[in-house]
């Protein structure tokens, strides 16, 4: 008795690879309504080499049978999770800033500037890192990934990535330089070259909330800008 069309169709998936051409059939084989198979339909290649990124274990753009089964049967943020976990090559609990870029070229893999990718990396770290130590908490990359509500609706998560990303120097307070170019005043601030207006812009707003007076804001003087 011949093998059914089920066991020959396993069989083939068990001996073969699907690559980014055939992943988006394999997929609409076994799509489970017509509203899943209108979004198969619709998606790109991009769409379809983000997933092989998701669950390649050997990195060769090409998925087994199980990565195929795996892929099928996770939800998105499980694989998201699943694949930043993986990233951390070490296992510490933290991404460096070379295994975050590496992790940001696979969901984005229409970049081909990686100095622009650079650019990224390095403003996540700046506003995410703790202690300047250019690396993050596998906690805080799935944050990022998976659009965490509770950290959306806290105002102070939200201030304090800001205050870490526009501390440039990483000295603990925003300086009038600083405090320019978060509030788009200047890119570039010069306290001595700046012209009357961008100057007293800036002085305005040191004066509403530089407490201490010391010419520099601390995370709590520089909450206040919000309530201003």
């Amino acid at each position: 008795m011949p093998p059914s069309k089920e066991t020959m169709k396993k069989a083939f998936l068990k001996a073969a690879k699907l690559s980014v051409n055939d992943l988006k059939s394999a997929m609409l084989e076994v799509a489970e309504d017509e509203k899943e198979r209108k979004e198969l339909e619709d998606s790109d290649d991009n769409t379809m080499e983000i997933l092989i990124n998701l669950v390649d274990g050997d990195g060769d753009k090409k998925l087994t049978y199980d990565e195929f089964v795996k892929l099928v049967e996770s939800e998105e943020d499980e694989l998201v999770i699943n694949a930043i976990k993986a990233a951390d090559k070490d296992g510490i609990g933290f991404l460096t800033a070379s295994e975050l870029k590496e992790l940001l070229l696979k969901t984005d893999p229409t970049t081909k500037d990686t100095d622009d990718m650079d650019g990224k990396v390095a403003m996540l770290i700046k506003m995410t890192s703790v202690g300047g130590d250019n690396k993050l908490k596998i906690e805080e990359v799935i944050k990022m990934f998976t659009g965490d509500k509770e950290t959306k609706k806290d105002p102070k998560q939200t201030m304090g990535d800001m205050f870490r990303m526009y501390d440039v120097d990483g000295d603990g307070f925003i300086s009038k330089k600083e405090l320019a170019k978060f509030m788009k005043i200047s890119e570039d601030y010069d306290d001595e070259n700046a012209d009357f207006g961008t100057k007293l812009m800036v002085e305005m707003i040191m004066m509403m909330v530089d407490q201490d007076e010391d010419g520099k804001l601390n995370y709590e003087e520089f909450c206040k800008i919000e309530k201003k």
